[in-house]
């Protein structure tokens, strides 16, 4: 699992907190912030933890 510390986009209502998730990866770096943001976790992103991946 590529668990890294959380970040989101200023554009999606959800943060990031895996390396392999494509929708995390796809943040443009003018959006891209670091932390939850006050916002839930991103569905693929849990889907990767609960996989280990």
């Amino acid at each position: 699992m590529s668990k890294k510390s959380p970040w989101h986009s200023i554009k999606q209502p959800v943060h990031h907190n895996n390396t392999n998730c494509n929708t995390g990866n796809n943040i443009e770096k003018e959006y891209y912030r670091e932390g939850t943001g006050g916002k839930p976790l991103c569905q693929e992103c849990a889907k990767l933890n609960s996989r280990g991946r």
